[in-house]
């Protein structure tokens, strides 16, 4: 049962007499001092994630497939393990759809609509093809190789 839901013991005499303000404060004595103590794990910052091979966890048309994203000057160049690799850069003059999307194009001249989601990941899609292009923000944890200590820091 948490701290808020118990019952409160009966009043003492002192108590009572001190009136209601100094009875309703008794309770929250111990949650103040409890909250001052030393920092919980939730408190404390996440460590660097130190990839193992540098290579996300990206997604082609629903397919995972590793990518390498770089974040350059009016545009984004997505390098994938397959070999290929493309430049998308900021369409001039036609900034956001109506979605509030970034409109990017191509090397080979399509256009794509860039969401950035609140996490931090990207996705690509071309309206008139429906390719659609997820990049994350992070790199995955994946269990060490052999000799290793592991794929992130926690």
């Amino acid at each position: 049962m948490s701290s808020h839901c118990r019952r409160r013991p009966p009043l003492t005499p002192q108590q009572k007499g001190r009136g209601w303000a100094a009875a309703a404060l008794l309770p929250v004595v111990p949650l103040v001092l409890l909250a001052m103590a030393a920092p919980g794990p939730a408190q404390q910052p996440n460590p660097p994630q130190i990839p193992r091979d540098g290579w996300k966890d990206c997604e082609y048309n629903g397919k995972p497939l590793a990518c390498v994203d770089e974040q350059i000057p009016g545009g984004l160049k997505i390098r994938w393990k397959d070999g290929l690799s493309m430049t998308y850069r900021e369409v001039s003059g036609k900034g956001k759809d109506p979605s509030g999307s970034d409109l990017l194009r191509d090397r080979l001249g399509g256009l794509w609509r860039r969401e950035l989601y609140v996490q931090g990941n990207i996705s690509l899609t071309n309206d008139a093809n429906g390719n659609r292009i997820f990049v994350p923000l992070r790199f995955p944890c994946k269990p060490p190789l052999k000799g290793e200590v592991g794929y992130c820091r926690y």
